[in-house]
């Protein structure tokens, strides 16, 4: 019988949890400036040709003059988030054949605007590519269209969709963008693609004045998801120089060490963070007490969930007592980790921390009070191994010369496999009058 482990984490919890939220920081939608009637922008033109290498002509404005008016207002009620007065508008122009092609493409891209806005995305993404189809509009609006949808898409999870989208827009562009490919390293790395979010994300760095740290973040979990640890490690190590107080970046850089094998970097990077005051949420202290577990330093983290708890900072919940018991369990610290789950088995739905407050109180010589948390965790039931609670309640009542119950608990502990062979010996041994003598843990 074996004292409940905690099993090591190769992901690092606050790693985790950075990127489950972490993105390319998406920006909302918003409708680009489109050409009046008279061929002037209804926005101030960006001078400067963003695409000069692409293939694809400008189309022709055929914009009516009513569609533009009608425009006009559609985008000012918009803006003033009365959607449905501009949704009536942004139809009209749509299935006005006498709009043009441009007009048309506009008020789709209004209308996908006004789903996005009421945060109906797929319907935002079906409307701009309808926009995209029409291929009426100017170079700038409708490549500024597409990636557009390759964004939307990624919020929406639909990461395979990025990447076609992204594809399509390169082809059309003919040009490299570093937010293009920090889209495309992102879709990548969602789909666990971790080679190809690299390189991305590295194309993605090298073409940017400065690179976004969300980039940077993306970058970094996938060298740590390839175990380029080392690579992992420069990152996070610099980025910490320009923060040094950043309990986030510390704890990634952390799980480096600790998946690197270099705990003792690790532990001093923790220490560290907690000598300047840095833990201070229930999180935090959680955290840093897994990491110490991680690192196999199972006596170090205990006593840090054990502060957080004594300041209120950490909850007294189940998981939490149960997490401090197994810490020390783990750290051989029998006593303290009898106290946490005495605290956590009231608490309890199932039997199992009854079970292994028990195991505990056998083996610590009290074998009176075992036999009553095995009663308890019998009662409560839910037991992963029900066997072994009759066969130990058995064994403290055998310590405790109660050889009747002992052969009963034994005779029940027969009825599971995992236990039956022992409990025949048991029997074998009392029927035969026998002292069956306590075994070490």
């Amino acid at each position: 019988m074996q004292k409940q482990k905690l099993s090591p984490k190769k992901w690092c919890a606050g790693f985790a949890l950075a990127l489950a939220v972490g993105s390319l920081g998406l920006t909302p939608v918003h409708a680009a400036g489109y050409a009046s009637a008279d061929g002037s922008s209804s926005k101030k033109k960006d001078e400067k040709n963003e695409y000069p290498n692409t293939l694809r002509k400008d189309p022709k404005n055929d914009l009516s003059e009513k569609a533009s008016r009608d425009l006009n207002k559609a985008y000012d009620l918009l803006d003033k988030n009365k959607f449905d007065e501009a949704q009536v508008l942004f139809e009209k122009v749509a299935a006005d054949s006498h709009s043009g092609k441009y007009g048309q493409a506009k008020a789709i891209q209004g209308e996908a605007q006004i789903k996005q806005e009421k945060e109906d995305y797929d319907g935002a993404i079906v409307l701009d590519q309808q926009a995209i189809d029409l291929n009426a509009m100017p170079n700038r609006e409708q490549f500024q269209v597409m990636y557009q949808v390759a964004q939307l898409q990624l919020q929406q999870e639909k990461y395979q969709d990025v990447l076609t989208s992204l594809d399509a827009w390169q082809k059309a562009t003919n040009t490299e963008k570093a937010d293009v490919y920090a889209l495309r390293g992102n879709a990548y790395y969602r789909l666990e693609k971790y080679p190809q979010a690299i390189e991305a994300l590295n194309k993605a760095n090298s073409l940017a004045d400065k690179p976004s740290d969300s980039w940077t973040e993306i970058l970094m979990a996938s060298y740590f998801e390839t175990q380029q640890y080392d690579e992992a490690g420069k990152i996070a190590q610099a980025q910490l120089a320009k923060d040094p107080n950043n309990l986030k970046l510390i704890q990634r850089l952390a799980a480096v060490y600790i998946n690197a094998k270099q705990d003792q970097k690790a532990l001093e990077l923790l220490s560290g963070a907690k000598s300047k005051g840095l833990i201070t949420t229930e999180d935090d202290y959680k955290h840093l007490a897994q990491l110490y577990a991680n690192a196999d330093k199972p006596k170090d983290g205990a006593p840090v969930l054990e502060e957080g708890l004594s300041k209120g900072v950490v909850k007294p919940t189940y998981d939490n007592y149960k997490l401090l018991g197994d810490m020390y369990a783990q750290g051989d610290d029998d006593t303290h980790a009898l106290a946490a789950y005495s605290k956590a088995a009231p608490l309890a739905k199932d039997g199992n921390i009854d079970y292994q407050r028990g195991y505990i109180l056998f083996y610590s010589d009290h074998s009176k009070e075992a036999k009553e948390a095995f009663s308890q965790a019998i009662s409560k039931g839910g037991l992963r191994q029900p066997g072994e609670a009759y066969l130990l309640r058995g064994d403290a009542e055998n310590d405790l010369n109660e050889n009747a119950a002992a052969i009963a608990d034994y005779e029940k502990a027969t009825g599971f496999p995992s236990s039956k062979p022992m409990a025949d010996q048991r029997l074998k041994a009392l029927r035969g009058g026998v002292k069956i003598q306590k075994k070490k843990k």
